[in-house]
């Protein structure tokens, strides 16, 4: 299984480098050592989560959170403060800014790794809204989706496929990554060149995509923005 990515905004060099190792046992890390590196990686790299210091160099925390919250490419990512400022008033400011959680320093690590997987489990709840990715839109409550406005009528399985790489937008999802999220229990029993021809006929019903889905040899497949 993929794992989940989170991004670590964190201009402390002992920190950043404690938080890499131990979390990096479970997850995919970035890290960045400050706000306008941290944005940048949020924007293009699609973390599933970011650890969001508020003291950094260049860009507080707080300003990093609130241009993340109101930037539409980010705005769904889950951010977790972790910050030496622990006051009432300061974790006010925090959530107020559009952070989902607060962890004052020092923190529990046990704590902050139970925080990080239960912020992961309601964004995967999430994933059930509809999706929006520039002009394409995926509806999983109607299965529907529509490109520029215009719905394409796509078969159940040719949407799981779509939809599991528009959900990783930017990234490379694997044959055997979408095998699994699509054909779950029946994944060992499908060819993975299945995928291929489904892909085909997503690009020939919706001529639009054939520019954002990207083929990438002996790997898999991206949806690129």
């Amino acid at each position: 299984m993929e794992k989940h990515r989170i991004l670590i905004i964190e201009d402390n060099a002992d920190t950043r480098r404690f938080l890499e190792t131990m979390l990096g046992k479970e997850f995919e890390i970035l890290s960045a050592e400050n706000a306008v590196i941290g944005i940048d990686y949020a924007r293009n790299k699609n973390p599933d989560i970011i650890l969001l210091d508020i003291m950094l160099p260049i860009l507080s925390g707080y300003d990093a959170c609130s241009l993340l919250k109101k930037d539409e490419k980010t705005k769904q990512i889950p951010i977790i403060f972790l910050s030496a400022k622990n006051s009432v008033t300061d974790i006010t400011q925090g959530l107020s800014t559009g952070a989902d959680d607060y962890m004052p320093k020092p923190f529990d690590f046990k704590e902050l790794t139970a925080r990080i997987r239960a912020r992961l489990r309601k964004a995967a709840e999430n994933v059930a809204h509809p999706l929006q990715i520039g002009d394409l839109r995926i509806d999983p409550s109607n299965r529907e989706i529509s490109f520029g406005g215009k719905i394409s009528h796509l078969t159940l399985t040719e949407f799981d496929i779509l939809r599991c790489l528009a959900v990783k937008a930017g990234g490379v999802v694997s044959r055997e990554d979408i095998l699994k999220e699509v054909w779950k229990n029946d994944s060992q029993k499908t060819n993975d060149r299945t995928i291929d021809v489904h892909i085909r006929a997503i690009r020939r019903k919706v001529p639009a995509l054939t520019k954002h889905i990207i083929s990438i040899y002996g790997v898999g497949y991206k949806y690129e923005k």
